[in-house]
């Protein structure tokens, strides 16, 4: 799988050791004084019910989606772009800085297309840990499980894993818990490689050219399948 492939989200916080607590501010110097970070908590009980309850409400809300994103692959490497979103199943990731390549899921199809080899390579959206972000109706119940949810810095870090691909990887979405508002999202693919992705600026229920969920075909006739796709 390509490196690029398939983006996360951006941590937008490191997480504190396990076990690590609250501690008071001494009374000392302000020169001498301490941030405090209160420790990483797990959401639980009714608290978690409702948390599930307004993530689905917020993320069923979005019929549309226009942003900027910064992505970090495995590597370390850093790349932005555009991301654009139709649900149900349309997504198109375009990078900047001249990249050769595009992310692109026509509805059913998530296609990498590599425009230096001219190459494609396709997955059905609803088999890949991006499906949760465009199924016609989010559901964080039934066929996915949220095996935790961690509260940290005024964020919500959470978890989705399809119960038949676990294997394959899982995506994480990390919300602004005041708004409910996605910010991000990383996957951890089946190598246990992990990819980050946040969004800027993000443009909600925005009419978006359907062009944009095609693309044009780099490979020769001759080696297209008969089905395969078109511009």
């Amino acid at each position: 799988m390509n490196k690029y492939f398939l983006a996360g989200a951006l941590v937008v916080s490191t997480l504190l050791p396990a076990g690590q607590t609250v501690q008071a501010i001494e009374r000392t110097p302000r020169a001498e004084m301490k941030t405090v970070e209160a420790a990483p908590t797990l959401v639980t009980g009714e608290d978690r019910e409702k948390v599930i309850a307004r993530i689905e409400e917020s993320l069923n809300k979005i019929k549309s989606l226009k942003a900027q994103f910064i992505q970090r692959a495995p590597d370390g490497t850093t790349s932005e772009g555009t991301v654009f979103l139709e649900r149900p199943g349309k997504l198109r990731f375009d990078y900047e800085d001249d990249l050769p390549f595009l992310i692109v899921s026509d509805g059913n199809m998530l296609s990498f297309i590599d425009y230096e080899v001219d190459q494609i390579t396709r997955w059905p959206i609803g088999k890949t840990p991006l499906g949760i972000l465009v199924d016609d109706t989010v559901s964080l119940s039934g066929k996915v499980e949220v095996p935790e949810i961690i509260r940290f810095a005024g964020l919500l870090k959470v978890p989705v894993i399809d119960k038949e691909r676990e294997e394959q990887g899982y995506i994480t979405l990390i919300f602004e818990e005041s708004g409910m508002e996605l910010k991000a999202w990383e996957v951890m693919d089946a190598q246990g490689y992990l990819t980050r992705v946040a969004l800027v600026n993000p443009q909600y229920n925005v009419e978006i050219d359907k062009d944009r969920f095609t693309y044009k075909d780099p490979r020769p006739i001759s080696k297209r399948p008969v089905h395969g796709p078109r511009k």
